[in-house]
């Protein structure tokens, strides 16, 4: 410390416990980045308990992450068949997460994560819990995530592309962002797959139908949050953002109106020279408060 005593000490804090009842001071969070589980797609817990046994021997039963026999726990968050989790277990689990973050956050401090399924209703549980926490969603930005190498992706279509939802209480969003219509949302598709390419990025099929759940959602809760009630039935809070979802017409109108050669970006062209929308440099409401 140079002798220097003045200097406030900083403290890193690692824990492993329930998110959903981390002890938090309210308002006292700068930001919140996390990565929840993806529903149903890779059942993580149990592919670990193949090694967990191993490494309890190495490790020994003293250690507090390995007293117990298996990794599994009643409370684990994830879609399972086998073992009745379904939606809206799922649901109940992101839901209590995200309203304990939520309190704990600073007004207008950020709530990221990352998320991608192949199953629209896989995201339900995620509108669900934003609206819960009295969030609204921000941004809905596409990222690379995964190689199309992965073992457990390879060959299926599967997108390789996240949606970072970004939340906050208050703030401001870009205003263009607000699709009224599958073929306003088909636009603001476009303009990501634009960047993307231009990364050098080729999103395949499965990339875009991702991208688009993103927006999706993040759209429904905009229009949601004012007369949302997170005390109704968990059934009920699924099946309004369903509703919403079948009434904008969803993935399937918004595919139509995809104009494929429209995202197409010029090959060697820098990202800094891709070109940007009007509405991007100054134009007039640019932006709109949450």
């Amino acid at each position: 410390m140079n002798g220097d005593d003045s200097q406030p000490m900083k403290v890193v804090e690692i824990s492993c416990q329930d998110a959903a009842s981390a002890e938090l001071p309210d308002g006292s969070l700068d930001a919140v980045l996390t990565d929840p589980p993806y529903f149903g797609n890779i059942q993580y817990a149990e592919l670990m308990d193949f090694c967990y046994i191993w490494l309890r021997k190495v490790v020994g039963q003293g250690a507090y992450a390995f007293h117990g026999d298996s990794t599994r726990t009643p409370n684990e968050l994830t879609g399972n068949v086998d073992m009745g989790r379904g939606l809206e277990h799922f649901t109940g689990g992101l839901s209590a997460v995200f309203q304990r973050m939520s309190k704990a956050l600073k007004p207008g401090a950020p709530m990221a994560f990352t998320y991608h399924h192949n199953d629209i209703e896989a995201y339900y549980p995620v509108a669900v819990a934003i609206l819960d926490a009295g969030l609204n969603c921000s941004a809905s930005l596409p990222c690379p995530a995964e190689m199309g190498a992965s073992i457990h992706i390879h060959g299926t279509g599967s997108s390789i592309i996240d949606t970072v939802f970004v939340c906050r209480t208050t703030g401001i969003m870009q205003r263009k962002w607000l699709a009224n219509s599958p073929e306003e949302l088909a636009r603001v598709v476009e303009e990501d797959l634009g960047h993307l390419r231009a990364g050098n990025v080729k999103p395949t099929p499965g990339d875009i139908r991702c991208i688009t759940y993103g927006h999706l959602i993040r759209v429904a809760i905009w229009s949601l949050r004012p007369e949302w009630n997170k005390n109704e039935a968990t059934a009920s809070r699924i099946g309004k953002v369903a509703d919403w979802l079948a009434r904008f017409g969803g993935w399937t109108e918004v595919e139509k109106c995809i104009e494929h050669d429209r995202t197409e970006t010029p090959k060697d062209l820098p990202l800094s020279t891709v070109p940007a929308s009007v509405v991007d440099h100054g134009a007039k409401y640019a932006e709109v408060s949450l």
